[in-house]
């Protein structure tokens, strides 16, 4: 065992015994492995504390020039990593114990948990932003596709049955308003993960003094999370990371799901790309959905990674596994959701509606049901119940003589108004029977805030799109913000060590 090595992980100190192999290969390793993704935040952590304990007289600045000119090295190059040192901060810390004896003062005033719980809470801000601008991405495809199709007739289903009479733009809408509900959030939850955990020592705070508003400042977090027990040992975070992930995947995957039974051939109103299909091996006549299963398959592994965070998370405070995987499992959920949404933005775009056949699916009437139960109340002057009886029976004998709603005449209607002692006008039956009949009016008639009709369909894709906008102006100022910091950071480094500050 190395000099560094051993010195990093206390042998020869508080522990007489080098870890076992199969510690190492077991534990070490996996630990070390959700640690990874970290690794560029924590640099700026350890650059960060640094400076902020030069300005607190803790460390010398002579020590400290050497300090921070090791890290700015190892921040250039990452090192490689390897469990056999331990997880990342003790694989950092015998890099930099072969290069500096200023390294002893990289632990003053912090556990080893707060440099990575640190580290966590920057990685999982930018996530969220990542995942954010993706989520926009799919709205903005959303909500296009919508105006685009305002007027596009369609079937609506409910339990797999036709329903009502819509249209594609108005349908898809279905989709785009959760993900703003998503990105509120996203939002909500960045602002939580936007505090920051460090200079507290290891749990109640520390003794050396420490600048907690100057490091969070220099990491560009909002301000410092105000307890110092509770900063260590968060655990709804990573929670509440992979819930608002779950359900952000779950209304991708509910469109998915949907897009799928649009695309068989016992449907064929919608049409994926080639570029987004994938060919069988075997069967030469199918073109399968391959982004939307993809889509499917993301939402069903995080519904078990929210489930293990989840079951993590319920340990007794102050311990560690309750973060040990999670460290990679919160940003992971958060970034799968991403990804997935941008690959489902450019499906949308390349998506294509086939609006004869949707209209085909439209052509027994049977979606115009309730509207004409609906005319028979408002014009009528039945009450719904009765008339909700009536085209019931009308669709039973229909049903009974072999036809469909679409072949049924004046007559067929009023007998059953006649048994059910609701006389109607036939002349008035006929104009009720011929509008109530028409998909197209049945539509236009749905001019209600938030209905089928085109005009509230155009009306609602602008709000989308619109909404959009707002969130991604949002975003891309989290964004700015922290890369300015970050920046800042470096900045103000490469002056310490040149002598400037």
């Amino acid at each position: 065992m190395t000099d560094a090595r051993a010195a990093a992980l206390e042998i020869g100190e508080r522990l007489s015994q080098a870890p076992s192999d199969r510690l190492i290969d077991v534990a070490f390793s996996r630990e070390l492995g959700a640690q990874t993704r970290l690794r560029e935040a924590v640099g700026w952590v350890d650059l960060a504390h640094t400076l902020s304990l030069v300005e607190t007289r803790v460390i010398p600045r002579a020590a400290a020039r050497k300090l921070v000119a090791a890290l700015l090295e190892l921040q250039a190059g990452p090192a490689p990593l390897t469990p056999e040192n331990g997880d990342l901060y003790t694989n950092r810390e015998a890099w930099l114990t072969e290069r500096t004896p200023a390294v002893g003062w990289l632990g003053a005033g912090r556990a080893r948990r707060e440099a990575i719980t640190t580290a966590f809470h920057l990685t999982l801000c930018s996530t969220l932003c990542e995942c954010a601008m993706a989520l926009i991405t799919t709205l903005d495809a959303l909500a296009d596709l919508s105006a685009r199709h305002s007027a596009s007739l369609m079937p609506d289903y409910t339990y797999l049955q036709a329903a009502q009479p819509t249209t594609f733009g108005h349908y898809v809408q279905t989709f785009a308003w959760p993900i703003l509900r998503d990105l509120d959030r996203l939002a909500a939850l960045y602002a939580r993960v936007d505090l920051c955990p460090a200079g507290l020592g290891a749990c109640n705070g520390s003794t050396l003094p420490q600048d907690r508003h100057g490091l969070a400042r220099r990491l560009g977090f909002s301000a410092p999370v105000r307890h110092a027990r509770d900063a260590m040992w968060q655990a709804d975070l990573g929670m509440e990371a992979c819930s608002v992930a779950v359900a952000a995947i779950i209304n991708l995957d509910r469109l998915a799901e949907d897009l799928m039974i649009f695309a068989s051939a016992e449907f064929g109103f919608v049409r994926l790309a080639d570029r987004h299909a994938r060919a069988s091996k075997i069967m030469p006549q199918k073109r399968n959905p391959f982004a939307l299963v993809f889509v499917r398959a993301t939402a069903n592994r995080l519904i078990g990674v929210q489930a293990g965070v989840s079951a993590a998370g319920r340990t007794p405070s102050g311990q560690m596994d309750n973060r040990l995987f999670v460290y990679d499992a919160a940003p992971d959920c958060v970034m799968a959701v991403g990804e997935a949404a941008a690959l489902f933005a450019e499906v949308l775009r390349g998506l294509e509606f086939d609006a004869a056949r949707a209209r085909e699916a439209l052509a027994d009437r049977a979606v115009c049901a309730s509207d004409l139960a609906e005319a028979l109340t408002g014009q009528g002057g039945l009450d719904y119940r009765r008339a909700h009886g009536v085209v019931g029976q009308l669709v039973t004998q229909l049903e009974m003589d072999g036809r469909r709603l679409a072949q049924a005449r004046v007559d067929d209607l009023a007998a059953i108004m006649r048994r059910a002692e609701a006389p109607v006008e036939a002349g008035a039956l006929s104009d009720i029977l011929t509008a109530a009949l028409d998909p197209a009016r049945c539509v236009a008639a749905r001019t209600d805030h938030g209905g089928a009709a085109a005009s509230e369909v155009k009306a609602m894709a602008a709000e989308l799109t619109a909404a959009a906008q707002t969130r991604k102006t949002h975003f891309f100022a989290l964004q700015d913000r922290r890369r300015r910091a970050i920046a800042a950071l470096l900045a103000e480094t490469s002056d310490f060590i040149s002598g400037g500050a």
